[in-house]
């Protein structure tokens, strides 16, 4: 289900040189979660992060500090299971910094994390900048499959594409 939307968004796995390699039993034991089936098939399909192409977006629930004009956001980078952007080594990374619950699954624009609740399985924006945890998430989605469903390609409004490198970076210089 979901592999299919992701390949429609320009989804494709990330090089990386990294023999760093984790399972999902080990994610799901080290990071005190479960995630959906369709997600661990997803996981699976792709072993390492997943970087988008064409750019994707998603429209939080909730308003973010770093919303565009429309709403909307960019999701650069989908965490997997193996190289230096998996899901253990990252959530280990923000270990200290996002609130205890969340499990940190990829990153937006800028360094901000996209979260899911360990409880409720909902998506959180966890915006790096934030002057207190109060203030640091906000509700994207009711749960990873609403999430996955709503990505959209960001077409910049008709303006050119993005290219993302091979370090999954959409910076040109």
């Amino acid at each position: 289900m979901y592999s299919e939307i992701l390949r429609n968004l320009g989804a494709r796995a990330l090089k990386d040189d990294s023999i760093e390699q984790c399972s999902y039993e080990q994610v799901c034991s080290e990071l005190d979660i479960r995630l959906p089936d369709d997600y661990v098939l997803l996981l699976n399909d792709y072993n390492g992060s997943i970087v988008f192409d064409n750019g994707t977006m998603f429209k939080p629930k909730q308003k973010t500090p770093i919303d565009s004009e429309d709403g909307f956001q960019s999701l650069e980078i989908l965490y997997g299971l193996s190289g230096k952007n998996n899901l253990i080594k990252k959530n280990v990374m923000y270990k200290d910094q996002i609130p205890a619950g969340f499990v940190t699954i990829g990153e937006s624009i800028g360094g901000s994390q996209i979260c899911v609740s360990s409880a409720g399985g909902g998506i959180y924006f966890w915006f790096h900048e934030a002057e207190t945890d109060d203030g640091s998430l906000f509700v994207v989605s009711d749960s990873l499959n609403s999430f996955i469903n709503s990505l959209i390609i960001d077409d910049m409004q008709g303006k050119n594409k993005r290219e993302v490198d091979d370090l999954g970076s959409f910076l040109d210089f």
